[in-house]
């Protein structure tokens, strides 16, 4: 093993005089320290394969308005109510239709508090500079979720139209919410472990926390409807014809939309770890007594078919993936193959594993599935893609997808149970079957919320 070795200045020295005389590199310099790299970067190859935006398998209905989700890490919220609106659009002969995310936003937020507060409770045997509790306090309701927690809220809550709770300013730009909240949270966590290892009760105390909590997001959010409200949804549809239909969030949910988000399977591509083999997170969830974040393993061309099959059943898929790496808002374009790197002499060797292992890549944007074209083999050659970012990202906010970039940096889709294989089925059903359990901080445990 080497030794400590500090920085040589007479290194540093060889080095510029090196690239003084290196025309390749002088040239590149000029381009890099003038312009955009990535916009002086772009193949055009790459760009023209790009342009052909048309596909042979599509679902005959895509959600609408495009949504944005603005200055707020609501990305999971969004790509899974998109899924979902479609059905709401096809039985109600609507135009466009969104659920109201605020309302999910708020009830997540509610829950992500006590979750983080009961939490804090179970590790407090735990010193407060270790590991797990100093993760617990890194970032305790912060926007960002996962497939399963969506399904916590929707399972308690249900839910509304957006015209039943639209957004309000806080909830399109969350940063001060966010700030307020968790400075009172990693506060109460202090005094909530200083009470129990005085030998104090804190039931009382931990409701005083929570009502605080609620009595905050209420101020920024506004104070949504209960489960069992009794709300009026009116609208007029496609044919100019007026409905007026009662519902409370409960049966907006189980009859209205009539889904059963409890069916639903995350399905998840992590390389370091065997496939075929379910995936728990540890500790990573929004609700006391709720499910966990949890997935079944498999490799990335089974991943791919599910996606196809769910698509040719014309159903839109609910999927992960490291955004915006390679991505060009602009264009609409998600190919890593776009910015050709190798003009600086600038390549990147680690395969997926490595990528997950060493921290340079993990899940942090979901989106929506709508199309893919396949070639005569049956093969995935591109995915189309809707986005959460408003009509001015992308091409009217839609993205296409190389596949190569599924394969490298798509985590994640969701589909129903009763689309699962046989042997997928069984094995997710089979509770004596291994499983692996990684800890929350592990790169799998990352939250979709990029903005």
């Amino acid at each position: 093993m080497s030794g400590f070795a500090a920085l040589s200045t007479e290194s540093l020295a060889e080095w510029s005089s090196s690239l003084e005389s290196d025309v390749n590199t002088q040239l590149g310099a000029a381009a890099l320290r003038n312009f955009d790299a990535d916009e002086t970067l772009i193949d055009r190859a790459t760009l023209l394969k790009n342009s052909i935006n048309v596909f042979n398998n599509k679902i005959e209905l895509e959600g609408a308005p495009i949504t944005s989700q603005k200055a707020s890490g609501r990305c999971w919220l969004f790509a899974a109510t998109n899924v979902l609106r479609v059905k709401i659009m096809k039985k109600y002969n609507l135009k466009e239709f969104q659920f109201s995310q605020s309302f999910l936003f708020f009830y997540d937020k509610l829950e992500k508090a006590n979750y983080f507060l009961e939490q804090i409770l179970n590790s407090v045997d735990e010193d407060v500079e270790s590991r797990l509790v100093q993760h617990l306090l890194t970032d305790p309701i912060c926007d960002g979720g996962q497939y399963d927690m969506f399904i916590n809220i929707v399972e308690k809550y249900g839910l509304i139209p957006i015209d039943s709770f639209p957004d309000v300013f806080s909830s399109t730009a969350s940063r001060k919410l966010n700030f307020m909240i968790t400075t009172k949270l990693r506060e109460y966590a202090e005094i909530l472990r200083e009470a129990v290892q005085n030998g104090q009760s804190v039931d009382e105390l931990k409701l005083s926390m929570q009502k605080e909590t609620h009595r905050l997001l209420v101020m920024f959010l506004g104070n949504p409807p209960s489960p069992n409200d009794q709300l009026t949804w009116e609208f007029v549809d496609k044919d100019s014809k007026y409905q007026s239909i009662s519902f409370t969030p409960t049966t907006f949910y189980k009859e209205i939309l009539g889904e059963d988000l409890s069916k639903c399977v995350s399905l998840l591509n992590d390389p370091r770890n065997p496939y075929d083999q379910v995936i728990n997170i540890d500790i990573l969830g929004n609700m006391v007594n709720g499910k966990t974040v949890s997935y079944l393993n498999i490799d990335s061309k089974d991943l791919a078919n599910y996606a196809i099959k769910r698509i040719q059943n014309n159903e839109a898929v609910f999927f992960g993936t490291h955004t915006p790496i390679y991505m060009d808002k602009k264009r609409g374009i998600m190919d890593q193959a776009l910015f050709n790197y190798k003009l600086i002499n600038y390549e990147t060797k680690q395969n997926k594993a490595k990528r997950i292992q060493y921290h340079q890549s993990l899940m942090t944007h979901a989106m929506v599935l709508t199309a893919v074209h396949v070639n005569e083999q049956g093969l995935p050659v591109r995915w189309r893609v809707e986005n959460s970012w408003g009509k001015d990202s992308g091409k009217d906010g839609y993205y296409l997808m190389d596949h190569s970039y599924f394969e490298e940096y798509v985590y994640q889709i969701v589909v129903d149970s009763s689309e699962l294989s046989k042997e997928h089925s069984d094995i997710l059903n089979d509770t004596s079957r291994t499983t692996t359990t990684l800890p929350p901080w592990d790169p799998m445990g990352a939250l979709a919320t990029f903005n």
